[in-house]
């Protein structure tokens, strides 16, 4: 057998360059973490700090227009239209919505560590003068989405899905698994989490539960466009709206503490929410206030422009979407619709089903496989032309 030397070469310089963006990926996973504890001491969220703290972030964002708004648009965007990405930017995006994120604002912090660890990526590219820039990006997309999901294999397809779109491509695969793979174990190594929700579920699959399944499918579709259409109209409108992002962000911010004033379950990640549903039992009015109170926080939170992440917003409002459907038909155990409603909101908000069904597998466990690729599917063909980035291709 004859090896092929320069294609061994060519690995092994992107074992090296994933390595490296793994790693800064983690990093800036971590060092949101920390942001977010150290802005959370009170152990709640006061609701009269958030116009304030968003207020700060849109005052960055008036000095660097680059910290607007979610971090994969932004790379998404740098991406088509061939602009480079600054380093100093994605760092800067980390401190201002980890400041968002720690007082209140609905936003997630995967966005964030996209453009961060895109953002290394891009200057690896220039200084080693690397070969194919979109593979060299999606491998900083999923560098930073490991740390923030601690799903290697989910977020590496994730973000090839989310930047090929139809076009799919393998050869893109190689280095964002190897530097989500790193990613991941550097953020395990550091912090000792394993896993985004260190719950422990299982599940027996019956006949009757894909019936269910299908309805549950369309109906958390259904909400996820609602979240979609209630984001563009409102980013639109303040896109339009001429005047600083910092009174955009103060007026977004008297919007969100006047919804967690009544119900604080809406602010910051929603991430012990979500993992309450699989334990507690919620009244459907309560479910129907926090699925609206979710995705009019995160509207008025992003969608003005102030720094956050969509994906884990999208997670909440597809997990209430699901306990909600679940609790009105009176099922016992709510967690296979919780599951399926995370999955059918990220592939609809996104258009990744195959990335919303891995990551929920490899979140939740191999028993939810299949309300995971149900809601992935159906969520993805109902809502696939109506999408929460502007910069995604369709």
């Amino acid at each position: 057998m004859i090896v092929d030397m320069s294609n061994l070469k060519m690995i092994i310089k992107w074992l090296y360059v994933s390595s490296l963006i793994g790693v800064v990926g983690s990093l800036s996973a971590i060092f949101i973490s920390i942001i977010v504890h150290f802005a959370y001491l009170e152990g709640h969220f006061n609701p009269i700090y958030i116009p304030f703290a968003l207020a700060f972030s849109g005052l960055l964002v008036d000095f660097c227009y680059n910290l607007k708004g979610s971090g994969v648009d932004r790379v998404l965007k740098a991406l088509k239209n061939n602009i480079p990405l600054n380093p100093i930017v994605g760092f800067l995006k980390i401190i201002a919505a980890g400041i968002v994120i720690g007082f209140g604002g609905s936003a997630g912090k995967e966005g964030p560590c996209v453009q961060s660890s895109a953002s290394f990526a891009d200057v690896l590219y220039e200084v080693l003068k690397l070969k194919y820039r979109k593979a060299v990006i999606i491998s900083g997309i999923a560098g930073g989405l490991s740390g923030a999901f601690c799903a290697p294999l989910g977020s590496a397809i994730f973000a090839s899905e989310i930047v090929n779109g139809h076009d799919f491509s393998y050869r893109s695969l190689f280095p964002s698994i190897f530097a989500s793979i790193i990613g991941y174990f550097t953020y395990y190594s550091i912090t000792g989490k394993k896993h985004l929700f260190n719950i422990d579920l299982s599940y027996s699959l019956t006949p009757f539960d894909f019936i269910m399944f299908f309805i549950c499918a369309v109906f958390c579709s259904m909400t996820a466009f609602l979240y979609i259409s209630t984001y563009g109209k409102i980013r639109d409108y303040f896109d339009s709206f001429k005047c600083p992002q910092c009174l955009k962000s103060f007026i977004g911010g008297l919007v969100v503490a006047l919804i967690g004033y009544f119900v604080p379950q809406v602010l910051g990640l929603g991430i012990d929410v979500i993992s309450n549903l699989f334990f507690v039992k919620y009244g459907v009015v309560l479910l129907i206030l926090m699925l609206l109170g979710k995705i009019l926080a995160t509207t008025f939170t992003v969608g003005v422009g102030t720094p956050g992440g969509l994906v884990i917003p999208s997670m909440f409002v597809g997990a209430v979407s699901g306990a909600l459907f679940g609790t009105l038909i009176g099922v016992e155990n709510i967690a296979p619709f919780v599951i399926l409603g995370i999955a059918a909101s990220m592939a609809s908000i996104a258009n990744v089903p195959l990335a919303s069904a891995i990551l929920c597998t490899e979140i939740f466990g191999f028993d939810f496989a299949v309300p995971a690729a149900i809601g992935a599917l159906l969520g993805y063909q109902l809502t696939r032309w109506n999408i929460i980035y502007k910069y995604i291709s369709l």
